[in-house]
């Protein structure tokens, strides 16, 4: 199984070493592979969302924009279906962005963003004023 050119030491507390560091790599292969099976059904399942949310907003505006729209009064109750929809939605944008918010958090953490800074106190400063030249009457 091993290569010919591979030269194993004789030494037995190496040959430990050598087989701990490969069972830490094993290890952390595992983990990783196991947090990229998490990520995957993550994002799985944040795409049946968008697409669930899509085909709702798509049906909301049939409803509201299609040929049949004028018939269906708001006077029917509408007002309560209409604003059970958009909770809906808005719930489910909502529990999407933190999802992946979540994901991201634990990718990497947020920077704070620099700060702008300054001239270097040597250089001096000079305040121009530049005032306008007399305007014609009509000018504006």
């Amino acid at each position: 199984m091993t290569p010919p050119d591979l030269s194993l030491p004789n030494d037995v507390e190496t040959l430990k070493a050598m087989v701990l560091a490969m069972a830490e790599k094993a290890a952390r292969a595992a983990a990783l592979e196991s947090e990229v099976a998490d990520l995957k059904a993550r994002n799985a399942d944040a795409d049946a969302r968008i697409e669930r949310l899509t085909q709702i907003l798509k049906a909301f505006d049939r409803a509201r924009f299609g040929r049949r729209s004028e018939k269906l009064g708001s006077a029917n109750g509408d007002d309560e279906q209409q604003a059970l929809v958009f909770e809906e939605i808005e719930t489910g944008i909502a529990a999407i962005k933190a999802q992946v918010s979540k994901g991201r958090a634990q990718a990497d953490g947020k920077r704070a963003p620099r700060r702008r800074k300054g001239f270097a106190p040597h250089l001096e400063r000079i305040e121009t004023v530049i005032e306008p030249e007399e305007l014609a009457e009509h000018a504006g």
